[in-house]
């Protein structure tokens, strides 16, 4: 099973964190999603729920269902 990208189409990085307000990950989590394997993708999937707990921002409840679907 492939893994999905957790892009909710919320694109806007957060200088504080350094993450996209939408999905957190980091620039260069996004830019590299496309090449990376299956097991570098489920190590990102393992640190969104703790930057989401983490998240300052309004946006952080609109991906609350994808994150709880993994």
């Amino acid at each position: 099973m492939l893994t999905a990208s957790p892009c909710i189409s919320v694109c806007h990085m957060d200088a504080d964190t350094g993450w996209c307000r939408g999905c957190y990950r980091t620039i260069a989590e996004i830019a590299e999603w496309g090449q990376a394997s299956e097991a570098e993708k489920q190590l990102v999937w393992q640190a969104l729920p703790v930057r989401h707990a983490d998240a300052q921002y309004p946006e952080a409840m609109l991906n609350q269902r994808l994150l709880q679907a993994r």
